[in-house]
Order: C-alpha cells, then structure tokens, then sequence
C-alpha cells in the first residue's frame, strides 16, 4: 500500500531530474510506501530520459508523457489523478531533499486529519542559506508583504492565516485537495501556491497547515536570473488569482509596485 506520493513534473529537466530521483530514493525511510511519478510534459528529448530512468528504476517510478506543455498546474494535475497514495508532495526535479523524513510526514498527517499542506525548509546552497519557505498572502499591501516576509524569514516562523508555503516543495492530503479543485489549470507558471492555499481553506474551512522546520530541502536559486518575460509573467498569474479570490483588479499589481518602492527606499533595491 502506497502511503506518500512524489509527483516532479518536468519540461527539458534531464539536467536535473537524474540528480533530484538519486537524492529522493536515498532518503526513501517509507520503502514499497513511496509512490513517485515523474510527469514529462512534452519535452524535446523525452525518449532517451525515459529509457534511461526505466533502466535505473524499473517499477519503482511511474513515467506519465504529457500529450502538451499544459503547464506546471496541468502536468501536476495529471501526476495526483494517478496517483493512488492520501498524502501529496509536490516537487520540482532541481528541488534535492536533504534532511526530510517522508515517514514522518506521514505519521503527521495520520495523527491529524485536520492538517491539510505541510511545508519545509528552503536552502539555496550548499552552505546552508535560507531560502523562501513560504510568503505573505498577495492581498496584503506592499509594505505588509515586505516587512512581514523579512521578519517571518530572519525568524524562521509561518502563519498559515497569513502565509502560503513555496510551491517546490509541499505536501498535501489527496482528498482535501481533490475537494478544492486540484491545480487551476488556467495558470501555465507562477501564482500557484497563494491559489492552492485560498481554495483548500475555502474547501476545508476547519484545517490548517504545518510548517516543520526541521526537515530541509535544497533548491538552488540564489543565482537564478529573473527574466523580464517571467517576472510579467507572474505578474499576470498572481492577478488572475486574485481577482479570482474576488478581489478588485490591479490588487496585485498595485501591492507589488508598493512592495518595490519601499524596498528601494529602505534597503535601495526591489
């Protein structure tokens, strides 16, 4: 009987997903429990990583190929529905587990049916430095969002009233989000976890979320460059989930514009 399922959706990640399945199976404390389910959603060389993941793996992984890049949502969406385990962890191929114990997540969600998302602690390097586990809800202003984030991060402390964790790495109980919808499959990239987040709650008003700070993945961004086309991008997404949340339009844009101004006028950068 399977008890967590890994879903890693990839799009020309063969530099990656070889690395993320090596470091996943060499923490696999659940043994023939963990399902993991690699979905492709239509990459160039799709062909040569499966043959070689089969090799390696054999029946040890499920290799779904999308007909079309439907999006991160989408691709995720196909990986759930096959999935057969109650709990959910979402992860991106670039994301390596380092000290997270998928036994543990699931004794958690056992011990309380009310927990619905479980996140972790984000490194984006070898050395250790914090990432972005989790933010501010995107309703608030810019400069709730700022502070609130700066002072959660240096304190490593999440509310989930007021947080939303870092969608590379999440946990979820199938059944809560299976009521909420799943992915929204209008969103192709970013805006996801704060849509996740409003929808399950909305779903499931008497759940809530744990943070469990003990258990840490890598996900190496620090070096990452943000393009112009991904960060209009984002922008687009997080304004449609907002306005789906019922929100007035330009909610997002306006609290992103105040959240750089003030980042520029308290630390001279955005």
């Amino acid at each position: 009987m399977k008890e967590l399922a890994v879903i890693i959706v990839t799009y020309n990640s063969e530099k990656d997903i070889y690395g993320c399945l090596e470091a996943l199976f060499a923490k696999n404390d659940l043994g023939e429990g963990l399902e993991v389910i690699v979905v492709d959603n239509h990459s160039r060389d799709f062909a040569p990583m499966r043959d070689k993941l089969e090799r390696q793996y054999g029946n040890r992984i499920t290799i779904l190929q999308n007909t079309q890049n439907g999006g991160y949502g989408q691709g995720n969406n196909l990986g759930i529905r096959q999935a057969t385990a109650p709990i959910i962890l979402i992860m991106n191929p670039d994301v390596r587990p380092v000290s997270i114990s998928f036994k543990a997540v699931v004794e958690a969600y056992k011990k309380d049916a009310r927990l619905a998302l479980c996140g972790f602690r984000q490194i984006v390097n070898e050395a250790g430095k914090r990432g972005q586990s989790f933010s501010m809800l995107n309703h608030y202003n810019g400069l709730v969002r700022l502070i609130g984030g700066i002072i959660a991060k240096r304190l490593d402390w999440f509310s989930g009233r007021h947080m939303y964790f870092c969608g590379a790495c999440f946990c979820v109980r199938k059944s809560l989000f299976e009521k909420a919808g799943l992915f929204d499959e209008h969103i192709f990239l970013y805006g996801e976890e704060n849509d996740i987040h409003y929808r399950i709650h909305r779903a499931n008003p008497n759940t809530h979320d744990r943070y469990m700070r003990h258990m840490v993945y890598l996900h190496p961004t620090e070096d990452r460059p943000i393009t112009e086309k991904a960060y209009q991008q984002r922008i687009a997404s997080n304004e449609y989930v907002m306005q789906q949340q019922g929100r007035r339009p330009g909610t997002y844009i306006r609290s992103e514009q105040q959240r750089q101004r003030w980042a520029k006028r308290l630390f001279g950068h955005a």
